[in-house]
């Protein structure tokens, strides 16, 4: 059994990325744009870090993370805006299945049934939260998310093993993500600055810093694959927020959805 500090490290990273959706969507409503978001987003994130730089950071596989990160961000926050919370949460969450590819190939992690099974479950699960039929374009972007969020997972989880600390690897994320971000600077104009500042500020410190701090920590005593599964809670918290704050119903079948991802998280983290 391993409910231990790694898991709820893991749980506490998927409720604070939960209320991305949320905030993104609100953020939007005032006037913010995704570029902008993502932006500020990465240089706050940096700004935050500087205290953690190390040689390390200044290597090519620190870059190499950046790269993949800025390029999810940029990703997932259009997709949310495009998609909505439930159907971005939902494409995000195919991403169990590209991690175990690409950890395999990354660092030969195994592949079993039951990470078959948990990714399966959470697919199942975020459908009847969504229970929609999105557009290839929607259909397109979600995926895209998923495998750059999968691609993310991979590489972090390759450098904690190749001697990175978890602050190293979010140093690395935070610092090197403004390369392909810092190029949406071109298209803001000056009304969307403010309320993208404030959505970036949000992302910084409770979408990015805290979270993956938390998921770093978590992923090192758990199998990368099973980490992304259990952190597949962030849908089940942006649901529940949306509710609230967005005035999105609650149906039955996505509180058999919700259901049925926290046993999932419940039954890996015994059984892992």
């Amino acid at each position: 059994m391993k409910w231990d500090r790694g898991f709820y490290n893991l749980i506490g990273a998927s409720v604070l990325w939960g209320t991305i959706g949320v905030i993104v969507q609100e953020s939007y409503k005032v006037g913010a744009t995704s570029l902008g978001i993502v932006l500020f987003r990465t240089v706050f994130s940096s700004i935050i870090t500087i205290p953690y730089f190390t040689r390390r950071i200044f290597s090519w596989k620190s870059i190499i993370m950046g790269l993949i990160s800025g390029i999810f961000y940029e990703i997932y926050t259009y997709t949310i805006i495009l998609d909505g919370a439930p159907l971005s949460s939902f494409l995000l969450y195919t991403s169990p299945l590209f991690v175990i590819i690409f950890s395999y190939l990354l660092f030969k992690e195994k592949i079993t049934l039951v990470k078959f099974i948990g990714s399966a479950l959470v697919i199942v699960a975020l459908y009847l939260n969504y229970l929609g039929t999105p557009t290839l374009l929607e259909l397109v972007w979600g995926i895209l998310s998923g495998i750059t969020y999968a691609i993310l997972i991979s590489f972090s989880k390759y450098l904690q093993m190749h001697g990175f600390s978890g602050w190293e690897v979010l140093s690395s994320q935070s610092l090197w993500s403004m390369l392909p971000t810092s190029m949406s600077i071109l298209f803001l104009n000056k009304v969307h600055l403010l309320p993208s500042a404030l959505g970036g500020v949000y992302m910084a410190i409770f979408g990015t810093i805290i979270p993956y701090y938390l998921f770093y920590k978590g992923i090192k005593t758990f199998d990368s694959t099973v980490a992304t599964i259990i952190s597949s809670l962030e849908p089940v918290t942006t649901t529940i927020l949306a509710y609230f704050f967005l005035n999105q119903t609650l149906t039955t079948f996505q509180i058999i959805g919700a259901t049925i991802i926290i046993i999932s998280s419940l039954w890996l983290g015994i059984l892992t």
